[in-house]
């Protein structure tokens, strides 16, 4: 009997009493019972123990599957060639100053103490104080000695603009100071490009410093208004939630009607997520000429289409009902989320990822410090703090092209009901457009490919500034070919295809000034043009609708109407075609009819061109409307000529000129280069800008008049030339520009491309493109894509907007 069975007779002998002699019979029935028992758990527990070890298989199996995909479908791609920060130890000739260099040179001109300089922190009006800090670049001469011949490099030195308000009469000084990183001088210098020798005070941008003043003032005007601003607009400046019923105070320029003048106009908006486009019909205009703060007083005020000229007087009627009260409750309008990015409206689209830049083989373009290598092009980027984003030294295949390409100025001319609208003009090289460069979000504005640079200012400070991720850098696929070809054999067949992806090479910034957005790009071609474009988006400017304002624009909203407004941007490009010395020609197109030489009493119709070279810089101005004079400007050297004779050259396509529309008026004069879609003038250091930081509060009587560039008349055969390039085009507001504008249709480029320079296109080089030959049957066409491989095993590590911070910091330097 097993032991289970004894067990369970004992168990039975206990329960029932049962003696030695029972039965054997039943005992046997009873094992037998027990055993089949025993066999059915043991039965149960295999099927169990199986199950789970099958899920376990599976399990494990779904793993492996996964890893294995993983790894071997999708690893993520290389990073491929290096990016390499700025040797803060030794800056090359273009790098910014460093955060170092520009304390030193802030500690060594406080440390003067014939300039009478107090801190940032610790200024007023009446005080003399650093307003910015700058790279001042050395002379062209110097810098081309270096970076061809092997000569020194030039010692740094910095431009430092001084606002001088202890002085009788105060005024604005300009300094150079050096040699960096310990400098021994501080020269007080005049540009000769200046109209003046001294540059007025009234002319400076505005600072911190005076901003704080000026809200004091708009603080006690709102104090005495706020009963006003309860009863229109269920608002108010002060005792109120931020983003639900504030009202925020925006000033426009210029200041004033001429030169002299500082009297700055306010306009009220609600404070909410796209606060352009909610104008409230109250603007107020504070004179701050006087260094008695204590004296800026209200000039006028504007509520509702009603002039006044003191707080009181418009308090006065507006209690006594003599005037049409304005009566909106924007808190309690349930659309007030117009302005906003906020998702809503019909679309079919389902929440998904678009398609996105994958760099198979990594960065094909190299990052060192603010030095750029892609494929056959090499240059410097350098962010000015006045107009942004420079280029230099721009080489392809390892010849210089061009020394200097950069923004000179962005302006926008605005014609609206109201003093303040009627009047506006935005300079804004005068807000200092460098230092609005603000963080970039990966994924949006730039692809998650891309390199970001970051960027310092000593502008309007104690400290320098860190503006994070304020370039970009990232090769682009243009999604289109670059050039291609198919031939037909004419029979159903075909004898060859060529084609070769347009990539290109992008640095881009954004200028976040007032309420627009602008998108600047240079873009490096495989064919050796450059490509210069700007993108418009951001919030349009608007004003309170009232019923006669339909001439300046369309209501856009309930209470809104978007302004009309001109955008004009200037460019400089000095070109170095085969070196310095160049010469500059047109090659006008005209329709010539004359007597066919085929057949007889035939007039033959057809369009020609004739070279003209350009002799003196007013040769080259020229009227935009003219269809019938198109010509093209070409940049080329006399010396240098191409396999077949031709001048190697470089031509210069505008496809965005406008006319300044408001030449005339007096507020346009520091925009006199809006004139000439191209101008062409002989290189001079001095003439670095076309306009300056002071041409906002004094554009009737400008510190750089760009009419003088030209008014001379200097030769320009055989000579260093500068291109001053102006693009444009109107903007008449539309509902859809609602929330912001989008860049569709907005986008303004113009182009340096190749003329005669090469033998035959450069990218016919690239390893990139394409050839297709047919092949008899049955083998295949033979595809040779010449070395390059068309499979993409890796994915592209994503980015995205998750980090972004949106901040500038104040940073110090190590040596703190």
């Amino acid at each position: 009997m097993s032991k289970n069975s004894q067990d369970f007779q004992i168990e039975r002998d206990v329960k029932y009493g049962a003696t030695a002699n029972n039965n054997e019979d039943d005992l046997e029935e009873e094992e037998a019972e027990v055993e089949v028992v025993n066999g059915d758990r043991k039965i149960l527990m295999y099927k169990v123990i199986a199950v789970v070890s099958t899920c376990i298989t599976v399990i494990l199996l779904a793993t492996v599957i996964v890893l294995g995909i993983f790894y071997q479908r999708a690893p993520v791609c290389d990073q491929g060639l290096p990016f390499i920060p700025n040797n803060l130890e030794k800056p090359e000739i273009f790098d910014e100053l460093t955060v170092a260099e520009l304390e030193t040179v802030r500690d060594y001109l406080i440390s003067r103490k014939d300039l009478n300089l107090v801190s940032f922190d610790e200024a007023t009006i009446n005080s003399s104080y650093i307003y910015m800090i700058d790279l001042l670049l050395p002379l062209k001469a110097a810098v081309l000695k270096n970076l061809d011949r092997g000569g020194r490099q030039p010692v740094r030195t910095a431009k430092v603009v001084v606002f001088r308000g202890d002085l009788r009469p105060p005024r604005v000084e300009e300094y150079h100071v050096g040699p960096i990183p310990r400098p021994t001088y501080a020269r007080l210098v005049t540009n000769p490009s200046y109209t003046r020798s001294r540059l007025p005070f009234s002319a400076r941008p505005v600072s911190v410093i005076e901003y704080k003043a000026l809200y004091v003032h708009l603080e006690q005007a709102s104090e005495d208004l706020y009963f006003l601003l309860r009863d229109s607009y269920n608002l108010a400046f002060h005792n109120c939630t931020r983003g639900v019923d504030c009202i925020i105070f925006k000033d426009t320029a210029p200041r004033g009607l001429k030169s002299g003048d500082r009297k700055t106009w306010f306009w009220a908006f609600r404070d909410i997520e796209g606060s352009a486009l909610h104008p409230l019909g109250l603007e107020i205009q504070i004179n701050h000429e006087s260094m008695d703060t204590s004296k800026w007083h209200i000039s006028r005020i504007l509520y509702n289409g009603y002039l006044f000229y003191s707080v009181e007087e418009l308090m006065t009627q507006y209690m006594d009902n003599r005037i049409t009260k304005i009566a909106i409750d924007p808190v309690g309008f349930k659309e007030h989320l117009y302005s906003s990015y906020v998702k809503r409206g019909k679309t079919n689209a389902v929440p998904s990822q678009g398609p996105k830049l994958v760099e198979p083989n990594g960065r094909r373009y190299m990052v060192v410090g603010n030095h750029i290598k892609y494929i056959d092009w090499d240059f410097h980027v350098h962010m000015r703090s006045s107009t942004g984003l420079q280029i230099f030294d721009v080489r392809f295949q390892e010849e210089r092209i061009g020394y200097e390409i950069s923004l000179q100025d962005a302006v926008v001319m605005y014609s609206g009901f109201g003093p303040s609208q009627s009047s506006t003009v935005h300079y804004d090289t005068s807000m200092l457009m460098g230092r609005l460069t603000f963080e970039m979000v990966p994924g949006v504005d730039c692809p998650d490919t891309a390199v970001f640079l970051d960027a310092h200012h000593f502008v309007d400070t104690s400290t320098p500034r860190k503006f994070k991720n304020a370039i970009c850098i990232f090769e682009n696929n243009g999604g289109i070919p670059l050039r291609r070809h198919y031939e037909s054999d004419r029979r159903g067949g075909f004898k060859s295809y060529g084609g070769l992806v347009d990539y290109h090479l992008v640095v881009r910034t954004i200028v976040s000034i007032w309420s627009y957005d602008f998108i600047f790009d240079y873009i490096f071609h495989l064919n050796g043009a450059i490509e210069i474009k700007v993108s418009q988006t951001g919030y349009i400017q608007s004003t309170y609708a009232l019923p006669y304002e339909s001439t300046f624009g369309y209501r856009i909203h309930e209470f809104v109407i978007g302004t009309l407004h001109q955008h004009l941007f200037h460019f400089k490009v000095d070109l170095d075609i085969n070196g310095p010395r160049n010469r500059y020609a047109t090659l006008d197109t005209s329709v010539i009819t004359k007597p066919s030489q085929w057949y007889r009493d035939v007039n033959h119709t057809y369009i020609g061109f004739e070279k003209v070279d350009r002799k003196r810089e007013q040769d080259v101005i020229f009227e935009t409307g003219d269809a019938s004079k198109q010509r093209f400007d070409i940049i080329y050297n006399n010396y240098a000529t191409s396999k077949f004779g031709a001048n190697r050259a470089y031509r210069i396509f505008n496809l965005a000129m406008s006319d300044l529309l408001l030449e005339d008026a007096d507020v346009a004069n520091a925009a006199r280069w809006a004139k000439y879609p191209l101008a062409v003038t002989q290189f001079k250091d001095t003439e670095e800008m076309s306009t300056s930081i002071y041409a906002q509060n004094d554009p009737w009587q400008p510190v750089v008049d760009f009419d003088r560039f030209l008014f001379n008349n200097e030769s320009i055969v055989d000579e260093d030339l500068v291109a001053w390039v102006t693009m444009g085009r109107i903007h008449i507001p539309h509902t859809e520009d609602v929330p912001s504008n989008t860049i569709t249709g907005n986008q303004y480029s113009f182009f340096l491309l190749p003329f005669n320079y090469f033998t035959e296109c450069p990218s016919i080089g690239s390893p990139n493109a394409v050839r297709i030959q047919p092949a008899l049957p049955p083998d295949g066409n033979k595809v040779d894509t010449f070395g390059t491989s068309f499979e993409s095993t890796c994915v592209q590590e994503s980015v995205g907007p998750f980090e972004y911070n949106g901040r500038w910091d104040h940073v110090v330097s190590d040596e703190d």
